[in-house]
């Protein structure tokens, strides 16, 4: 059964990450770009769930969460604060109007899908397993390396292993997202150099 998420975020980059996020699946994005559209939208598509950004246009994150968790009807719709790299984020705030979630802009796709998938699943949302799958490929970098354990000494150059892994393994949504929020005017030069690159290995 299709669901749809409603986004409430003045970034048209938010907006297009969120929609290629869920592109093909079971999910339908109804996009807005302030508060007050998000408010409207809510009682006319009724989604399942709701990630509003905690500044924009009109009203805010909190006040549309507030608006939806009072609702007579769809008062138990999930709720997502979105809340970007540079934004302060009022925790007692979220939790006085009821926040289901949090979740720091620029985000990695999965990270969403894995945070919307959980909070629909008894909508009819798709279930996901817990998995040890080593993403960033660390037992091939570090064989010794206990992952499930954990250790707790790890030297300057260990550390500067990792943080490259870590950025090779970046998506390109997440770098064009990071480029567009911090330096808009070079984000097309940065997504078009990585990408650049990627080809050329």
């Amino acid at each position: 059964m299709t669901q749809t998420i409603l986004l409430a975020d003045d970034s048209t980059t938010i907006q297009r990450l969120v929609a290629q996020t869920f592109d093909g699946g079971d999910y339908t994005v109804v996009s807005v770009s302030n508060g007050e559209a998000a408010l409207r939208k809510f009682e006319e598509v009724r989604p399942s769930i709701v990630l509003a950004d905690i500044y924009m246009p009109g009203k805010n994150g909190y006040e549309v969460c507030s608006f939806v968790k009072e609702h007579p009807v769809l008062g138990k719709t999930p709720v997502v604060l979105l809340v970007g790299a540079f934004e302060e984020f009022d925790a007692a705030e979220a939790e006085r109007v009821s926040a289901d979630g949090r979740i720091n802009k620029p985000f990695e796709p999965q990270e969403l899908l894995e945070m919307v998938f959980g909070m629909t699943a008894d909508a009819g949302g798709v279930h996901i397993e817990e998995s040890d799958e080593d993403i960033l490929g660390l037992r091939d970098l570090f064989p010794e390396l206990d992952l499930d354990g954990g250790r707790g000494n790890l030297s300057g150059e260990e550390i500067d292993a990792i943080a490259d892994r870590v950025i090779q393994r970046l998506s390109v949504e997440v770098i064009e997202g990071i480029a567009w929020e911090v330096v808009p005017e070079i984000a097309d030069r940065a997504v078009n150099d990585e990408l650049k690159k990627r080809n050329e290995d």
